[in-house]
């Protein structure tokens, strides 16, 4: 078991190596340089405006959550239902959300897909605003 292990440690180390030596971002793709990745804007104006937009839908959402759980409702995405029980952890757990959506965007942009990176920040928007919708739609009684 510690062998195969062992071999996909060097494996990985000496393909950094490798890159390194030749200044190359991947070792796989050699046509690709640190100066490649360097010269392209991640914060465009739309960019910025996917961002916003993406932090507004969680804003929505992390608030009709927190009123249904001040009227005894429930937190409706499973997944979800671990992070909202104080409001503390809530919006701890959904900056985190923001942040590694924000990152996984920007390393995307960096390998030059700036159509995955865009989706990233397009899906969470959708989503947040989607479980906002439904929260108000299933909102408890007294609000």
């Amino acid at each position: 078991m510690k062998m195969p292990m062992v071999i996909l440690v060097l494996a990985a180390m000496a393909g950094i190596l490798r890159a390194q030596e030749a200044n190359y971002a991947f070792a796989v793709r050699p046509h690709l340089t640190r100066e490649d990745l360097a010269a392209s804007r991640f914060w465009t104006k739309s960019t910025i405006a996917l961002a916003a937009l993406d932090g507004a839908a969680k804003a929505a959402d992390s608030y009709a959550t927190r009123k249904n759980i001040a009227g005894g409702g429930e937190e409706y995405n499973p997944p979800a239902r671990p992070f909202v029980h104080t409001a503390a952890v809530q919006v701890v757990a959904t900056g985190a959300l923001f942040g590694g959506e924000t990152a996984a965007a920007y390393l995307w942009h960096k390998r030059h897909h700036d159509h995955m990176a865009r989706a990233i920040l397009i899906g969470g928007a959708t989503m947040n605003g989607l479980g906002a919708a439904f929260s108000f739609k299933h909102r408890v009684a007294n609000w």
